[in-house]
């Protein structure tokens, strides 16, 4: 089935002034936000480069192609820049902060769209292990650091930018967009023409019910693949579009796999059994478990895999036969107290793995839920 890449070549000879923007650009874009951009595009509004010159320029950069998130980021890069729909369109206000001590990984680039309006994309998690475990801690933190920057990047650009903003992202960077424009100023909110949450997590559950969320609600596009984990994750009030992957299970996060038929995506009617499960599951291990529980059991997480001295998934990887006895030492080595909490945590979760679990059986026996290999 045709992807992201053959949307390109069939629509790629018309600019967004003339067919004007869509779900797919969107998808395209926040894409865009994974490849490094360090010293290629300024960090301020009003400077930028065209993406087809800073494709030119990235393509010279051997350094930077160290840094890519996976090798398909290199090709998307590498066709964009060539798209005539995008090429010429101007980049502005590239941050990439990552700081260990606060546990925070943020990125951002803008790009200008040639119709009068901005798109801000926020990169999602990247291979660091503090994005990582800047993600785990949404599930204690009633604000992670990289949200507090996508609400300040969002002013700063508006600041300068006077015309309508469309915000964006795949994963976290899907949620940083919802809550940057939940929390900002009403005046920034009210240019906001819409947000794209890719497969990203949504808000907690009391923040759904602040004035801010409320006021931008109807302007969310979320999408998520049939078989979604991330984008299920806290209060979706089920306002979301179901897309088709050619992949399987948690592998159809990645965007590259979501099937793409003329200007938008190959929609579904419903998630699957298998997404319904993790979701309920997930949720109830929320519910069961209090604040403090869920933080000392990330921390206890984290100190286990950071006893590997790795600080990406690529060096955890590929050093794996020396990673794995790093870490079961570091269990071991942690005090009683860590153990039992480790030990609930993982208790509260099979439990509740085992209160659905009835439920997706009763509905696949009904032919009610959607089938799929997941449990195979």
């Amino acid at each position: 089935m045709p992807d992201i890449y053959d949307y390109m070549h069939w629509r790629g000879d018309l600019s967004i002034g003339q067919d004007g923007f869509n779900e797919v650009d969107n998808l395209i874009l926040s894409a865009f936000s994974y490849v490094p951009l360090e010293g290629i595009i300024p960090s301020n509004y009003g400077s930028g480069i065209t993406i087809g010159e800073a494709a030119r320029k990235f393509a010279e950069n051997e350094a930077l192609w160290k840094l890519l998130r996976m090798r398909e980021d290199k090709r998307l890069f590498a066709e964009i820049g060539q798209c005539r729909r995008f090429a010429g369109l101007a980049l502005h206000g590239h941050v990439n902060r990552i700081n260990t001590h606060e546990e925070k990984q943020f990125s951002a680039v803008s790009v200008e769209l040639g119709d009068g309006s901005l798109f801000i994309s926020y990169r999602g998690t990247d291979n660091t292990l503090v994005g990582w475990k800047e993600d785990f801690n949404m599930s204690f933190l009633r604000q992670i650091p990289a949200q507090a920057d996508a609400v300040a990047y969002l002013e700063n650009i508006a600041t300068d930018f006077p015309g309508p903003l469309r915000l964006g992202g795949h994963s976290k960077g899907g949620n940083l967009a919802v809550y940057a424009s939940a929390f900002c100023p009403p005046p920034i909110q009210d240019r906001i023409v819409a947000v794209y949450n890719n497969d990203g997590p949504w808000l907690q559950a009391d923040m759904v019910k602040r004035p801010g969320y409320a006021a931008i609600r109807e302007r969310i596009h979320a999408l998520i693949p049939q078989t979604s984990v991330i984008g299920m994750l806290f209060e979706n009030e089920g306002r979301y579009t179901v897309i088709r992957s050619n992949q399987k299970g948690l592998f159809q996060h990645d965007f590259y796999s979501w099937e793409v038929i003329g200007p938008h995506f190959v929609s579904l009617a419903s998630i699957t059994n298998s997404s319904t499960f993790v979701d309920h599951t997930i949720t109830s291990w929320l519910e069961e478990s209090d604040e403090e529980q869920r933080a000392l059991f990330v921390d206890a997480l984290f100190q286990i895999i950071s006893a590997t001295g790795a600080t990406t998934l690529p060096e955890l990887k590929e050093k794996w036969y020396l990673s794995t006895p790093a870490m079961i030492k570091s269990f071991i080595n942690l005090d009683k107290d860590m153990h039992k909490v480790i030990g609930r945590a993982l208790k509260l979760l099979m439990q509740a793995g085992r209160k659905h679990l009835p439920d997706i059986t009763s509905s696949l026996r009904s032919g009610a839920a959607v089938k799929d290999d997941a449990f195979k």
